[in-house]
């Protein structure tokens, strides 16, 4: 059905709709940016066993902290990293939550690479060791060693705080 010099309704709403996507990929394209800018800085705080946040983690501190430094250091010479950091006002990936949300996804991926590794091992041993703070929280160090394929292999899960109470229950 058409009328006569009108355009169609579906191919209206087409185009309309072609532009919505379009307009959606290029906003998920420039966040998947964004975040994974932030996700090496966090590797580099990672790798260098840094400090992530500082004491004032205001925008006017003086002293915010390594993360946020490196953030801003890092949109002084990425002007899209720059555009989001000063024009977002849902997501800027520099709070608190953001950055622990962002560590324990990046501490599931690697305890999902250890667990695969470990499962195709040959051999497996396992070292824990603990101490109890004056606090009464055990600090749980556990070390996996295994053999691959490709050669040997040395894995340091970090540790774990337990407090005596949930120790009682291992």
């Amino acid at each position: 059905f058409n009328l006569r010099g009108k355009v169609d309704i579906h191919q209206q709403l087409g185009i309309a709709f072609r532009s919505n996507v379009k307009r959606h990929n290029e906003k998920v394209t420039k966040n998947r940016y964004v975040l994974t800018k932030i996700i090496d800085r966090i590797l580099f705080w990672v790798h260098f066993e840094l400090a992530l946040r500082g004491h004032d983690e205001r925008e006017d501190s003086l002293n915010t902290g390594v993360f946020r430094g490196l953030i801003n250091f890092s949109a002084e010479l990425d002007s899209s990293l720059k555009d989001h950091l000063t024009s977002a006002t849902v997501f800027k990936g520099t709070s608190k939550e953001i950055q622990n949300d962002l560590l324990d996804c990046m501490l599931t991926v690697c305890q999902n690479h250890i667990k695969n590794e470990i499962s195709e091992a040959s051999f497996v041993s396992v070292i824990a060791d603990e101490t109890t703070d004056v606090s009464s929280i055990c600090q749980l160090a556990v070390v996996f060693r295994y053999v691959l394929s490709n050669g040997n292999r040395l894995r340091d899960s970090g540790d774990s705080r337990i407090h005596l109470g949930m120790m009682q229950n291992l």
